[in-house]
């Protein structure tokens, strides 16, 4: 039980952190924001190189979300007793 929560808050915060790094990606690519040194927001990477990271971290958190769910449901149905 404490690693399907564990991985769910994980999860959130992965999808959060990944829609982040998106997103200033995709507003430096399209020139939404101006970055006023080179690499202040996205560090040394590209605007491309933000999109993908911010895309493979939001994959990861939607299949770790999946994980925990599928967690939960085997708990449930092995102790029908005890639901969240």
């Amino acid at each position: 039980m404490l690693f399907t929560r564990l991985g769910k808050i994980a999860a959130y915060l992965a999808l959060l952190v990944g829609g982040m790094e998106f997103l200033v990606g995709l507003g430096v690519a399209f020139e939404f924001i101006v970055e006023p040194t080179p690499g202040r927001y996205l560090g040394s990477r590209t605007p491309g190189q933000a999109i993908d990271r911010g895309t493979l971290i939001i994959l990861f958190a939607i299949v770790l979300g999946i994980v925990t769910e599928i967690s939960r449901s085997l708990r449930a149905v092995s102790n029908p007793q005890n639901r969240d």
